[in-house]
This record gives structure tokens, sequence and C-alpha cells, in this order.
């Protein structure tokens, strides 16, 4: 269990994640949802150790958490352009001699022997998914890990997750389109304003829309 108590970070006085409680279960795929701006990306950031909370805690049972427990791909993968796909993967084999580049390559059919500057965006990021997969960690943190994805690529990115779940592995993905994650998730999170407004199960994901709409008609909206 990965619990988040309490978490809070800002920048001067401006709250970005204020007072956020979260419980994950191990072995499944939780799905975090909110508009442009409330929070999940630095969220991301701070389960993962890229900032610093200024109040709360992370922790994890049955073993203590750790920063390098987690994996964490972000939007947009920075790359040194002019490597190969398969030199920039030999980084990430450095963490983990198991890993079997060229087995995993068999499901990305990546061009690894190209130079990743003449990988489209799609394959940048299947390639950054793969370095990730590759470290082998028990927490898994993605941001919007289906942008510029075509709809096979979609599907193999849910087929992948689901079996890293299965076996023993922790994910938690986050898009501003909640009906990227509803084939995918164990459970759904909305955020908002830096808080987690409500979290809900499969067997639920039904009444996301609802509660949902049920949020924004307490925001103050022009007449039309």
């Amino acid at each position: 269990m990965l619990t988040i108590h309490d978490l809070s970070f800002g920048y001067g006085q401006s709250l970005v994640i204020d007072n956020l409680s979260w419980e994950l279960e191990p072995g499944s795929v939780h799905g975090l949802v909110g508009m442009n701006g409330a929070g999940k990306t630095t969220l991301f950031k701070l389960i993962s150790g890229s900032l610093k909370f200024s109040a709360g805690s992370i922790s994890a049972k049955p073993e203590p958490f750790k920063f390098s427990d987690c994996g964490f791909m972000e939007t947009q993968t920075l790359f040194y352009p002019m490597l190969t796909g398969m030199e920039y993967l030999k980084i990430f084999q450095l963490k983990n001699s198991k890993f079997n580049i060229e087995e995993w390559n068999q499901v990305f059919r990546l061009p690894l022997n190209d130079v990743i500057d003449n990988y489209s965006t799609g394959m940048q990021k299947k390639l950054s998914l793969m370095g990730i997969i590759a470290l082998n960690r028990q927490f898994l943190v993605l941001d919007e890990p289906f942008n510029g994805l075509d709809f096979e690529s979609v599907r193999l990115t849910r087929k992948i997750l689901r079996k890293l779940a299965e076996n023993g592995q922790t994910i938690i993905v986050s898009s501003h389109i909640p009906e990227t994650l509803t084939t995918l998730c164990d459970t759904l999170s909305m955020i908002s304003k830096g808080k987690i407004e409500f979290k809900i199960r499969e067997e639920e994901f039904s009444r996301f829309e609802n509660l949902a709409d049920n949020m924004l008609e307490n925001e103050v909206l022009p007449e039309i």
C-alpha cells in the first residue's frame, strides 16, 4: 500500500498541492484525472522525488517507501537526439542487467538502430516507456503516457501496463481525459486545486461523469 498523507507543496504563497491524501493499493493501475493546472504533474514529481514537498508524508507497506523505488515518465522526455534507441536503452540496462532489450522490442517494434531525432512523437513515447520498464521499479508513475500515441499504440500500452500490474507493480497514470483510463485502471481519482476530490473503483466508473459534473456545479461560471 502506498499512502500519501497531508502532502503540501507550493511556490511562494501559492499552494499547488494542498494537504493532499491518497491511498493506492499494490499490484493495481490507478488513474489520476484532472484539468490542466489541477496539480497532476506536480503531484507525480513529489511522489518520484523530483520535487521536495513542504509538509506531509509518503509511506509504503510492507516495505518502507524510497524514492528510488519509483520510475517516473514525464509527459515529454528529453532525449539526446543523436543517440540511437539502442544506446538509450543500454543506459537503463546498466541498472537492470536482466532487462532483455531485443525481447521487449519484439513487443514495441522500434527501429532501435536509428537515431532518436528521427523518431516520431509516438515512437519517442514508446522508447521512454521501455526505459522506465527496464528500471524494474515497484512504482511506475506515468504522466500523460497516451499523448501522441496512435490507436494501436494506446492498446499496446494498456496491455503492457495491465501485465506489469498483474506481476505486482503499482502503476499510477494521469490524463485530463478520463475515457483514456476507464478501460485500463482499477481505480480513478479526481484532482482539483491540489486535492484529491474523490476516488472510485472500476465497478463505479459509470458514476465518474456525474461526480465530475457535481464538482463543476460548484465552480462560478459566466452566464451563457
